[in-house]
């Protein structure tokens, strides 16, 4: 079931040079809350060695052995990597001159599955049975290492531009009324969105960014929101 929550706010837009036809704007923010339709399991795999090539053919290695038992859980999840350091351990505190570089090649591993949570649990159980990382993000919206996205999101959008059109008129309507005017027309509309907040998750000073559009750590509440400003003309 979708939820709708809706916070508005407005300005006055009154033309004064003369000639000008008289305008008011209105702004609203249009929330929807909807089921996820896919879900991501992220951890980081980690590889040391000798040198930097043994450190790389160590974290390929374990790639490989991970991705093998969770294909043997779910043959069609979908694993996808990037490196995300090819250089020391401790790649956020080295610097030179300091402690001896400690060969390290770490890549961040995405697995794509359906938003089943037990399916999920599991997954995540596999990459640390076999020594990976939990992606454990902090972010307000995306917390821990499992998180849940709607792959295609036209649909919320269209009602909630719908939903928007409605509250901006309504709104244009009783700030007219309150100076006895009268809306006469919508002249402008614009509609913008921050998905970097909606799809970004944060470990460690990593990012990683993931394929849908909006996400959450919650299946049932995946949030999409946007923001909408109009300009209506008005009688004189």
């Amino acid at each position: 079931m979708k939820k709708w929550g809706f916070c508005l706010t407005f300005c006055l837009l009154l033309c004064a040079t003369a000639g000008e036809v008289p305008t008011l704007g209105v702004e609203t923010t249009v929330t929807a809350t909807m089921k996820a339709t896919t879900a991501y399991v992220a951890f980081l795999v980690r590889g040391q060695g000798l040198l930097i090539s043994d450190a790389q053919k160590a974290c390929d290695a374990k790639i490989t052995a991970v991705s093998e038992e969770i294909k043997k859980r779910f043959k069609d999840a979908r694993i996808d990597t990037t490196i995300v350091n090819t250089g020391t351990k401790d790649f956020q505190g080295w610097r030179a001159p300091g402690p001896q570089i400690e060969p390290d090649v770490t890549q961040l591993v995405t697995v794509t599955l359906p938003p089943d949570e037990t399916l999920a649990a599991e997954i995540l159980d596999i990459a640390i049975r076999k020594g990976a990382i939990p992606f454990c993000s902090d972010r307000t919206e995306l917390r821990g290492a499992v998180y849940y996205g709607v792959d295609n999101t036209e649909a919320a959008e269209e009602q909630l531009y719908q939903e928007a059109a409605a509250k901006l008129r309504k709104k244009a309507e009783l700030l007219a009324n309150s100076m006895e005017r009268k809306v006469v027309l919508l002249r402008d509309v614009r509609s913008s969105t921050d998905r970097s907040s909606c799809n970004t998750a944060k470990f460690q000073g990593i990012q990683c960014i993931l394929p849908a559009p909006v996400c959450s750590s919650d299946p049932n509440k995946v949030r999409i929101s946007m923001d909408f400003a109009a300009i209506f003309e008005i009688s004189e």
